[in-house]
């Protein structure tokens, strides 16, 4: 009999297990795959590869620091991202943070800068005053406001970059949440009226927010987050065991049972796809099909090992044609590449239906188009189909929590809670586990 079981040993398992391990419980973890999931890191041709590109943010004061400080014996190492940077064409701008750098932000018209501010403005006063903006999309927030093509695609590549999808299905709460993070009041709106030390505080954040300054990399690649926690919980973990059904006797968790045999626990942790829950328990219909309705969001990343370097900032860039994003990881951690190369991973976001073939080839010759004469100094090609994030936060679709109908069954991952993005919302979910479990 285990104090709880937790099904799959991606980051949002494992964490959630180092946690209730920590607390003297009786932890077992069962993956069908790999421990890790998706953060994985792999040596190629003399290169450390990571599963897509990554970055950590919120590392000052947020949920994974949290879970650090709290529960890792080893905490892994960060390097420090350095600045975003926006790419179009041959001209590279440094990403506008606040709405004084915005203002100057030359890669958009300025009519359409000024449309922008106007729009951003009154968008976070209103939020300030309690408006609900979860339902409201990008695209809907600034249709009507008359932007040029070009701004409108620097929108759609933000989105992309922020939540997978286009501003169409992205949600202007995610940009909210961006803001929002770090603010020291969580309410602005007191039982008297508004707090006014509450609502100047975000006034002054949107004025002068700073870049990625609490962001890393994590050195010697993403898998040393994953050996961290390992090293650090005192848990069982049986790997090559799929479970099929999760136990249950009057609408009560009980335990799961594998291909192999049967496992009896107080609590059952499900870490893996919450849309793929129904499949191994019954649920309410109504549940089942707010489940069905999370969308996945999958990503094709092209590495490139190059004989020269063609990155020499301390940062990434995203780049507006083709849309990607563009980390060079031996920047932070020259380790990950042969001695006199550089490591770069591109990160596309692929449509719903696509031709593998197809995007990649779209995707080398939009690297092409920026760096004609790149082709001569690839030492290195290594492609991976990914999904980052097991939902897109995105309008007309709801994360479920960590409460599911089923008594002592509760759901974890990045399916679970809308903030923030990867590794972050991931530490977020566990967080939020734990409180309701409390």
């Amino acid at each position: 009999m285990y104090d709880a079981i937790v099904i799959g040993a991606g980051v949002s398992g494992l964490l959630s297990a180092l946690v209730l391990s920590k607390n003297g419980k009786k932890v077992l973890i069962l993956e069908k795959e790999k421990v890790g999931g998706i953060c994985q890191s792999y040596k190629l041709n003399g290169y450390t590869i990571d599963n897509g590109p990554h970055i950590i943010t919120r590392l000052e004061n947020g949920p994974l620091r949290k879970l650090i400080e709290e529960y890792f014996d080893i905490s892994p190492e960060f390097i420090y991202h350095g600045e975003y940077y926006v790419r179009d064409g041959d001209k590279v701008y440094s990403f506008p943070w606040n709405l004084k750098s915005f203002s100057t932000f030359s890669l958009l018209p300025k009519k359409d800068r000024a449309v922008l501010l106007h729009a951003l403005i009154s968008m976070y006063g209103r939020r300030l005053l309690g408006e609900d903006f979860s339902g409201v999309s990008v695209h809907g927030l600034l249709k009507n406001r008359n932007l040029s093509e070009k701004t409108m695609s620097f929108v759609d590549t933000l989105c992309y970059f922020m939540t997978g999808v286009d501003s169409k299905k992205a949600s202007v709460a995610r940009f909210l949440d961006s803001l929002d993070y770090k603010s020291k009041s969580k309410g602005v709106i007191s039982v008297y009226g508004i707090d006014p030390q509450a609502y100047l505080s975000k006034i002054i954040k949107l004025l002068t927010k700073k870049g990625a300054e609490d962001q890393g990399y994590p050195k010697g690649g993403i898998r040393t987050i994953i050996n961290c926690i390992v090293q650090s919980l005192n848990a069982e973990i049986k790997t090559g065991e799929e479970v099929k059904e999760i136990l249950t006797e009057n609408n009560t968790a009980i335990g799961v049972k594998t291909q192999k045999r049967e496992y009896k626990g107080k609590m059952v942790i499900y870490s893996g796809y919450a849309s793929e829950l129904p499949n191994i328990v019954e649920v309410p219909e109504d549940y089942e099909r707010e489940l069905r309705k999370l969308e996945k969001v999958y990503t094709l990343t092209l590495w490139l090992g190059l004989n020269k370097k063609y990155f020499d900032k301390m940062g990434s860039e995203i780049w507006i044609d083709p849309k990607c994003w563009v980390v060079p990881v031996s920047n932070y951690d020259p380790d990950l590449a042969p001695e006199g190369k550089q490591l770069v991973g591109f990160g596309f976001v692929l449509p719903k239906e696509y031709n593998l073939e197809e995007e990649k080839k779209k995707a080398l010759d939009g690297i092409k188009r920026i760096f004609p004469e790149i082709e001569e100094d690839i030492d290195f090609i290594h492609w991976q189909v990914l999904v980052p994030e097991k939902a897109a936060w995105c309008i007309n679709q709801k994360m479920p929590g960590n409460l599911t109908p089923i008594k002592n069954l509760y759901l974890v991952g990045t399916d679970t809670t809308e903030k923030s993005m990867g590794i972050t919302r991931a530490s977020y979910s566990v967080l939020n586990l734990m409180e309701v479990i409390r």
